[in-house]
């Protein structure tokens, strides 16, 4: 069974290098940690990152990148998993985090359904993740925005947990240009789960960005097998 272990999340504006923590985490080797980062120009590079899921980019949406790796003893003894960096010191706020689960199957890519790579949307106040069709119950879905320009407060879809780490939610104090977030469902049923909407309040408004729903494998059954010795 999937369970949340924590988060934590950041924002700097015009940041030139910044990596993903694990502050605050009581992470285990073995734990899926979810990687992701938005800005809303394109020009930020990964080095020595997770394995990257989706990673896309345009002028008018900004960047989203979404990867993941599997927690090993290095990542908890230098306490992150993954750096990014930048080609540009052009203005533009950078948000991003990290969000750690236990009990996901790790032995491959652990997202075994997705909404597809993230979309786009256009002047929207409180962006609407698509749906996604899961294959097994009790697998966990999970829904990522990233969002040109900043609010005051984020709620997240109805019946989501919150996996936005410190407060980093916005990123009001880094410069107002960015904001984003990851929210998930440990309850997921076999069949479609749409999301409701991210809602925001205050701040800019009419913006675009990237939105993504994925849902996360549960680690498979181990059988064993008992022997009887006469």
């Amino acid at each position: 069974m999937i369970s949340f272990v924590g988060s934590w999340t950041n924002a700097v504006n015009n940041p030139t290098s910044g990596f993903f923590s694990l502050s605050g985490i009581s992470a285990q080797v073995g734990d899926l940690a979810i990687c992701w980062w938005y800005t809303r120009t394109n020009t930020k590079d990964l080095t020595d990152a997770p394995t990257t899921k989706h990673n896309v980019s345009s002028p008018g949406y900004g960047r989203l990148y979404v990867g993941y790796t599997t927690i090993q003893q290095s990542h908890i003894d230098l306490g992150y998993c993954g750096i990014f960096n930048s080609n540009s010191v052009s203005n533009s706020t950078t948000i991003w985090g990290v969000a750690v689960f236990r009990g996901a199957d790790v032995s491959g890519d652990p997202f075994i359904a997705q909404s597809g790579s993230p979309a786009a949307f256009t002047d929207t106040n409180d962006p609407d993740p698509p749906a996604v069709t899961t294959t097994a119950g009790g697998q966990c879905v999970v829904t990522l925005f990233g969002k040109n320009n900043d609010y005051t407060s984020i709620a997240t879809p109805l019946l989501y947990g919150s996996a936005m780490g410190n407060g980093g939610s916005n990123s009001s104090t880094a410069g107002g240009d960015a904001c984003g977030g990851l929210a998930y469902d440990l309850d997921a049923f076999v069949g479609v789960n749409d999301p409701a909407a991210w809602t925001l309040g205050g701040g800019a408004t009419t913006d675009d960005g990237y939105v993504w729903t994925a849902a996360i494998a549960s680690a498979a059954e181990v059988a064993t097998k008992v022997i009887v010795v006469d």
